[in-house]
């Protein structure tokens, strides 16, 4: 009975530690024996978060410091400088991992990957991401910039198997810098070439992405569920090709999209209901000189 239990013992020990992951207690927990180690560390490097020190005020505070700015503002810039300053660190140290000749083992095991507010994502270091981590299923670069059509056309032809894609910035304009590289319509083409099983695509603020790029995109995403257009330079013609498109889709968001009638969107939605939600719509408002323009043509009238 003694040796049946030290047998199964591992496949245990994996799921304490799937619930220290949850728990976000996970890494102390591998200097407990090298049994821990050997079954945590695979756990650890699944999924992999990292900042950039590029952030607004306030973006990387945890929520009982919003209510402490104003008193302490001082202690709270000491605060926002050091956290940056870690999360930078550990972004630093993960570039630096994977570029080398021999990357660890583990960098095998990462299937969730978010490079979050770096403006050094340039394309070498995608490049080396992109070759030690090659399980990826899921990748977001959310205000990430400096890269190229190149990074994501390599992207596009390593990872087949991706479903989860966020290449989204958070305000429109609000991250532009001399280090941002020319990223437009045929780096999408290359998603849309390859990424067949993708689920979630984030392209918010994207303006630089033609219709024509969206909808290639669109057209080849078939198992979209979830579609993030706000702020992209998109029409009635977007809208009519996720109808015929995209069966799945049950999420999105619309914000910022203001060249799209709400007739297209109701078709969209009897079509795909009651699967489908979409957000922050805000009907084409046509100026009442135009209407009446509009009436006198079809009667005939000059106006």
């Amino acid at each position: 009975m003694a040796q049946s239990s030290i047998f199964h013992l591992p496949e245990l020990l994996e799921q304490i530690l799937h619930f220290l992951l949850i728990d976000k207690s996970l890494y102390p927990a591998l200097y407990v024996s090298r049994l821990w180690y050997r079954c945590g560390a695979p756990i650890l490097w699944k999924r992999i978060e990292l900042r950039g020190k590029d952030l607004y005020p306030g973006q990387s505070l945890p929520n009982d410091y919003k209510n402490y700015c104003a008193k302490n503002h001082p202690q709270l810039n000491k605060f926002i400088r050091i956290e940056r300053a870690k999360d930078l660190s550990r972004l630093k140290k993960f570039i630096k991992l994977v570029r080398r000749k021999q990357t660890p083992v583990y960098c095998s095991n990462v299937t969730h990957l978010e490079v979050l507010y770096y403006h050094s994502l340039s394309d070498k270091k995608i490049i080396s991401i992109v070759h030690s981590c090659s399980n990826i299923t899921h990748l977001s670069f959310i205000n990430s910039i400096a890269f190229s059509n190149r990074a994501l056309e390599l992207i596009a032809g390593l990872y087949s198997n991706l479903k989860y894609l966020n290449l989204c910035i958070d305000r429109p304009g609000g991250f532009r810098s001399f280090r941002t590289r020319e990223v437009d319509g045929s780096g999408l083409w290359g998603i849309a070439k390859s990424y067949h099983r993708l689920e979630y695509l984030n392209i918010s603020n994207r303006r630089e992405y033609s219709e024509t790029s969206i909808c290639n995109v669109i057209r080849s995403c078939p198992r979209l569920q979830q579609l993030d257009l706000s702020f992209c330079q998109i029409t009635d013609i977007t809208i009519k090709e996720i109808a015929g498109s995209c069966l799945n889709l049950k999420y999105l968001n619309l914000e910022g999209c203001n060249n799209i009638s709400k007739e297209v969107i109701d078709q969209l939605v009897s079509s795909l209901s009651p699967n489908i939600h979409v957000e922050n719509f805000v009907p084409i408002r046509v100026h009442p000189l135009d209407l009446i323009h509009q009436l006198a043509r079809q009667l005939g009238i000059r106006v």
